[in-house]
């Protein structure tokens, strides 16, 4: 596959990529491990962060499980990482192959009787690969949300690469011109929905994981914008480079004004799917970096 056309100055990187994307994963995997051991073992880049997150959210946990499970997403983060570097080498054959889609025949029934339906899904497992695997398996067309880097050849790049089955790409921040075309011809909307908004954007907020957390108001503004159903996608690992995907209907229209049900059945379903296997989340970032008082008062 050809790739997308780049500035000078990312060039180097594209290139480590793309010569990355030709080892096999058995390779790649070794690299994860060594890189692990460096990073974490020795470095310790990050390890602060990520054994801060687990402790607020799991403060129950003794030194030792905390540890424990402190390796275990840091090294789950790496696989992420690799598996997405050889994202360009899988066709959809691989990709059916390696993501299983449990009940595909729920979305097909969705989709005779409702135009569009709404996807969400968390950053848990492999998301790369779950919205590639929906692209290439699903009947129905699959709009993405997604916000761009700041550095725009690598953008450029990362979008090529996720709309290599024919998924359309919409940038979050004004997707509603592009959602609203879309919906005319129907399809599938996914969007990755648990991390937290920007200071300055409308917060939900609700407990997870035993803390006052926000969350993005868009699912709920959405699914009463195009009156979908929600859908939320849970994604299990099986062993290393091997998923299966269940889809679970979480609520459908119409929607009353004073009902709130759509972020609860969300916020719920993604929680329960971290607690099941809380070293598949993604962990290394400042997720509870807002405080609910200093916005309350």
């Amino acid at each position: 596959m050809p790739f997308p056309r780049i500035k000078l100055k990312q060039y180097f990187i594209i290139q480590l990529i793309n010569i990355l994307s030709y080892l096999p994963l058995p390779i790649l995997y070794l690299l994860s491990d060594a890189l692990f051991f460096t990073l974490y073992r020795i470095m310790r880049f990050q390890r602060r962060l990520l054994t801060n997150n687990l402790k607020l959210a799991f403060p129950a946990q003794n030194l030792g499980e905390r540890n424990r499970l402190a390796a275990a997403c840091y090294h789950n983060a790496l696989d992420f990482l690799f598996e997405t570097l050889k994202t360009w080498r899988l066709d959809e054959s691989e990709f059916k192959r390696r993501v299983i889609l449990k009940n595909p025949e729920l979305i097909d029934q969705l989709g005779t009787q409702h135009k569009t339906l709404l996807a969400l899904t968390s950053h848990y497992g492999n998301w790369e690969w779950l919205q590639l695997a929906c692209a290439a398996q699903l009947k129905l067309p699959v709009a993405a949300l997604y916000s761009p880097l700041n550095r725009t050849d690598i953008d450029r790049f990362l979008k090529a690469m996720r709309s290599r089955f024919g998924s359309t790409l919409i940038e979050a921040k004004t997707a509603l011109p592009a959602l609203l075309d879309f919906s005319r011809q129907g399809g599938i909307i996914a969007v990755n929905a648990d991390q937290g908004p920007r200071p300055e954007e409308d917060k939900y907020w609700s407990r997870f994981l035993g803390l006052d957390t926000a969350f993005y108001t868009g699912p709920d503004k959405l699914a009463r914008l195009f009156k979908t159903p929600v859908i939320f996608v849970h994604m299990r690992r099986v062993r290393r480079g091997y998923y299966e995907v269940e889809f679970e209907l979480l609520c459908e229209p119409p929607y009353a004004r004073d009902q709130d049900n759509i972020m609860p059945a969300y916020i719920k379903a993604a929680e329960r799917q971290i607690l099941s296997a809380p070293q598949h989340w993604f962990w290394l970032y400042k997720r509870w970096k807002y405080r609910r008082s200093l916005y309350d008062g």
